[in-house]
């Protein structure tokens, strides 16, 4: 098969949205293609009638899809991953700075990446060569990349709450302790902030560097107006404007209520990181604060980004007046 040495990416901080942007650009696809999906909660069909079902069952959430027909390439990376190019040691604090769990940077974990899995394709897996993605960022010659960001303390008190729930040890507990009982200032500061500075920086950096070809989209104004910026995204990963009939109809598909619907269906939550019947899509008012997050906390928290060298004006802090979704 052959192995891909270069390809968009689509990233994001998590809890900023990865779900949400896997299944409406994976709808869209579908779509495209002449397939139909069928809204659990309206009973309307979207797409050709006489068309192909969405696949739920053998949908794995990539971290790869195939993309062919909506987007100029083959394939697409939607996840969490460090920015491709990016040096570590222009960072002073980045190298000795760990990522508190995994799942930060998919290209640098050591995984197989001679069977990354995709989805949308007849295969199910597609090598990668990710030393070739590193050349061809580092250089400004790579495929589009964006980065899709939460601002930091609506980030950590979702993931906090996304951790709790999660069915796996790494994640549901700091050290050996429950996540119940540490704080969520202590988490905060020790834990997901230097997280979140590593990965963000890696994609600030690159942005600096060459802006025409890395783009930071705030996750709050994709919520705020989710088919105009998630147009404008796809505009970017296809390296001109386009149009996109099906977008529509796809961000509707993609809708917290619905995916809760096709989870209570399949009877399991969609990313497979809950316990029983558990789901991992939960409502929140991006923007925010968390009623435990004083002002003193507040105000330590952005310090302490600030020190680390990220620009705080990238960040949207104002409260939202409407919930979003945060899968």
């Amino acid at each position: 098969m052959f192995r891909v040495s270069s390809l968009p990416i689509l990233s994001t901080v998590p809890r900023s949205g990865t779900w949400f942007l896997r299944y409406a650009i994976s709808f869209l696809c579908h779509l495209d293609r002449g397939g139909r999906i069928d809204d659990r909660l309206t009973q309307r069909t979207f797409g050709d009638p006489s068309g192909p079902p969405f696949d739920f069952e053998s949908f794995r959430g990539g971290p790869l899809f195939n993309v062919h027909g909506t987007l100029p390439d083959d394939r697409l990376f939607i996840g969490h991953t460090v920015c491709p190019g990016f040096t570590p040691a222009d960072v002073n604090w980045w190298a000795r700075t760990p990522f508190h769990v995994p799942g930060y940077d998919y290209f640098h974990e050591g995984m197989n990446y001679h069977y990354t899995p995709i989805d949308l394709a007849t295969h199910r897996y597609t090598p990668v060569h990710v030393r070739a993605l590193e050349r061809s960022a580092s250089r400004g010659r790579s495929r589009p990349i964006v980065l899709v960001y939460r601002n930091p303390l609506d980030q950590a008190v979702s993931y906090f709450r996304y951790s709790q729930n999660h069915k796996d040890a790494t994640y549901n507990s700091v050290n050996g302790r429950p996540l119940a009982a540490v704080t969520l200032r202590q988490y905060l500061l020790d834990s997901a902030l230097p997280s979140y500075a590593k990965q963000f920086i890696s994609f600030q950096a690159l942005a600096e560097r060459y802006p025409t070809q890395v783009r930071l989209v705030p996750y709050e104004r994709l919520m705020a107006r989710p088919v105009d910026v998630l147009a404008l995204i796809l505009d970017h990963l296809s390296g001109a404007p386009r149009m996109w009939p099906a977008l529509a109809d796809a961000v509707w598909l993609a809708r917290s209520e619905h995916m809760k619907a096709i989870e209570r269906e399949l009877g399991r939550s969609l990313d497979g990181t809950r316990i029983a019947r558990g789901s991992h899509i939960s409502q929140v008012s991006p923007g925010r604060p968390d009623v435990r997050l004083d002002d003193r906390t507040r105000t330590e928290a952005i310090a302490f980004l600030d020190r680390l060298g990220l620009d705080i004006g990238l960040f949207e802090w104002p409260l939202a007046k409407q919930a979003a979704t945060a899968a």
